[in-house]
């Protein structure tokens, strides 16, 4: 079994660079502290430390294990913490940033009810256009677009809501026509999202990339707004699938070009990573996380089969009623 007390211990020597300081920090003998580093070297056969009269400084691999002997116990130390708030109730303060859209649109209920399961939580919401960095902000949680995974000091959990969906309203289709491809765009009223009529849409169908200079008769700088501008039959726009995925599945919407994904966005859930998460962190990331998959869910898209169906039992419905 690995000696783990020798680890430790080496790991307090090279940090204070001395064995008396790391036998007071640690509270034992500094003979105790001179063997376990001394018995650690000999089951590694690897010098760890320089020992001079004046300082204690680690080798070349004393500086590569201590490295890498500082993570294990760090993340030893965060194990052990989180296993004890397991038992803990959540309290405190709870900081979180999200997009405009994403917090009128759903993270305003979540806090809500979260409040009312956890009365000894206070939760602070930041609606911003403005991405965020969490940690120099003081965030406990952020919702992101294009939150990245490769940062090292946060942990992302992916939330398929960012994706955006073509829309309009079955009166405007038959009046102008459905596009049959991106390129067919050229030829609809196209609502822009943004602070100028002319954009880039960028269209992806597994390895094929599309690409079309669209320039609109309106633009609008938000998403709520633009969501409003399709549903009234004015044009044809990329709506956050957040937003439109119920009107799509009552008939209210029509999505074009479905078989494309449209500048795709990503939209995560980001907390710091370099503690170990509180309750009040933990438990509202998992029920928003929860509340998110459930209500994308009960707002998914039906499958054709499913629309061909439902179109035949309405006309059973009308042939009935008209016998």
């Amino acid at each position: 079994m690995f000696d783990f007390d020798a680890m430790a211990t080496f790991v307090e020597v090279a940090q204070l660079g001395s064995f008396s300081a790391a036998a007071k920090a640690l509270r034992l003998p500094r003979s105790t502290v001179s063997e376990r580093v001394a018995r650690l070297e000999a089951s590694l056969g690897v010098r760890l430390l320089e020992r001079t009269t004046r300082v204690v400084r680690p080798t070349s691999a004393g500086a590569a294990y201590h490295e890498r002997c500082a993570r294990i116990l760090s993340e030893m130390e965060e194990a052990n913490a989180a296993v004890k708030d397991l038992e803990s109730s959540p309290r405190g303060v709870l900081r979180v940033a999200t997009p405009l859209l994403f917090g009128q649109s759903f993270l305003a209920s979540v806090a809500a009810a979260f409040t009312q399961s956890h009365p000894a939580v206070e939760i602070e919401i930041v609606a911003s256009e403005h991405r965020v960095n969490p940690i120099e902000d003081g965030f406990d949680v952020a919702i992101m677009l294009f939150a990245s995974d490769d940062d090292s000091s946060l942990i992302a959990q992916r939330l398929k809501g960012g994706d955006l969906w073509l829309c309009a309203t079955p009166s405007y289709l038959e009046a102008r026509g459905r596009p049959k491809s991106p390129a067919g765009l050229d030829e609809h009223a196209c609502i822009v999202y943004g602070e100028s009529r002319m954009t880039r849409w960028t269209f992806e169908r597994g390895r094929e990339v599309r690409r079309v200079d669209v320039r609109g008769a309106l633009s609008m700088n938000s998403f709520g707004m633009l969501h409003e501008a399709v549903c009234t039959g004015v044009g044809i726009a990329p709506v956050p699938s957040i937003l439109c995925a119920e009107d799509v599945r009552s008939g209210r919407l029509v999505r074009v070009l479905a078989d494309w994904s449209i500048d795709r966005k990503d939209l995560r859930v980001v907390y710091p990573s370099n503690r170990h998460l509180s309750p009040r962190v933990r438990l509202f990331v998992d029920m928003l996380v929860a509340e998110f998959r459930k209500r994308e869910a009960a707002t998914a898209e039906p499958p054709a089969s499913d629309k061909r169906s439902a179109r035949a039992r309405r006309t059973t419905k009308r042939g009935a009623r008209r016998e």
